[in-house]
């Protein structure tokens, strides 16, 4: 999304900018799919909890900076046992 990967971004994750003011600007969306397959990707299960990340961790300037505040998310609702 920000460059820091030689990645495609736009073959897996649709962006929309966000105006609302109670969430971060940075969005994702996930592409249409029709394969249930599809669900069990990294790239399908990373949408939720990036959109769930407070603006504070979202808006960074750096890949430090954003390294740095990362770490202090709670992802425990995020993970499964299996």
């Amino acid at each position: 999304m920000f460059g820091h990967a030689e990645i495609n971004f736009d073959d897996m994750f649709e962006l929309r900018m966000s105006t609302n003011t109670r969430e971060h600007k940075y969005k994702l969306f996930t592409k249409r799919n029709t394969s249930s397959l599809r669900s069990s990707f990294y790239t399908e299960r990373v949408v939720n909890v990036w959109n769930h990340l407070s603006s504070d961790v979202v808006n960074f300037n750096t890949l430090s900076e954003f390294e740095r505040t990362i770490k202090l998310v709670d992802f425990t609702d995020y993970l499964k046992c299996f």
